[in-house]
């Protein structure tokens, strides 16, 4: 029973510490000021979201300025206060 408790607990940490997946993405409109962007997204495998179209609030790190509506990118994102938010965007490749 402790070898399956250690089990669970190990893949819970591993999960956790995980590097989000980067999903791909067209921009519909950024707002640099704001630090908000609108995408519209893949799949989001990392939380299980399905594709649409959403406002993302943005890390104030992340330089929105270069991104125009139309650009392909590829973002990741993480939860933070119970609000998803992209941390990582670059333009596709």
């Amino acid at each position: 029973m402790k070898k399956f408790v250690f089990g669970i607990l190990f893949l819970i940490t591993s999960l956790s510490w995980a590097a989000p997946d980067w999903t791909k993405a067209q921009i519909v409109k950024v707002e640099p000021e704001r630090h908000r962007i609108v995408l519209k997204h893949e799949r989001i495998q990392s939380i299980d979201m399905d594709a649409m179209t959403m406002l993302f609030d943005t890390a104030p790190k992340l330089n929105l300025k270069g991104y125009k509506a139309g650009d392909q990118v590829r973002f990741q994102v993480k939860i933070s206060d119970g609000a998803l938010e992209v941390v990582a965007l670059e333009k596709a490749p």
